[in-house]
């Protein structure tokens, strides 16, 4: 079944294939989906967004230092989430959990203080399996997700900290192997990302 995603931005096929190679000649299930007409050149900065999925607080920072580490490297600065023109909200699963996700197709999706409850016209229900990991990047001013990550089966809470961390690292390069992707309007012979 294709997610809901990938189904709205049909285009976005490439860059998940594209990954999706990557990931499978390393065992990790990892699928990216973007939207093809947001301009990621004007995005300059991120903040952290926590939605209470990683329970460990140490893990927590660990997961942002990792993630810091790779914007960083594609021409994204961390800032404090209330400054940010992205933010970064993790969705980590190590075990079966069941997710409800309300959203309304022209106001995006609505979490906590920073959504709008009242603009909900849909609820997705969906199973969220053992080790996935799930990353939005939600554009600050439009409350829409404009970049998502996810990597299924690949944290183990049986793991210790080293080989988590190791499968994170790797999750996270895998994600942003083609990062910013190349948005629709762009001429792909002559883009050049961050």
């Amino acid at each position: 079944m294709t997610s809901p995603f990938i189904r709205r931005f049909p285009h976005a096929a490439t860059i998940v294939a594209i990954v999706a190679i990557v990931g499978c000649a390393t065992g990790i299930e990892v699928k990216v989906g973007f939207n093809e007409h947001a301009d990621f050149a004007k995005y300059h900065t991120w903040g952290w967004k926590l939605d209470g999925s990683i329970k460990d607080p140490v893990w927590a920072r660990r997961f942002q230092s990792v993630l810091s580490e790779e914007l960083a490297v594609h021409g994204l600065k961390e800032v404090p989430a209330e400054q940010a023109e992205l933010w970064a909200i993790v969705h980590a699963r190590l075990d079966v959990k069941t997710q409800v996700a309300s959203y309304a197709p022209d106001w995006g999706y609505g979490w906590g203080p920073y959504g709008s409850a009242w603009a909900y016209d849909s609820t997705v229900e969906y199973q969220v399996p053992v080790g996935t990991i799930i990353l939005d990047l939600v554009d600050t001013k439009q409350k829409q997700i404009v970049w998502r990550g996810r990597a299924a089966g690949t944290i183990q809470a049986d793991k210790t900290n080293e080989e988590r961390e190791q499968r994170l690292v790797s999750i996270i390069k895998q994600w942003f192997a083609v990062f910013p992707p190349i948005p629709k309007s762009a001429d792909s012979s002559t883009y050049k990302p961050h």
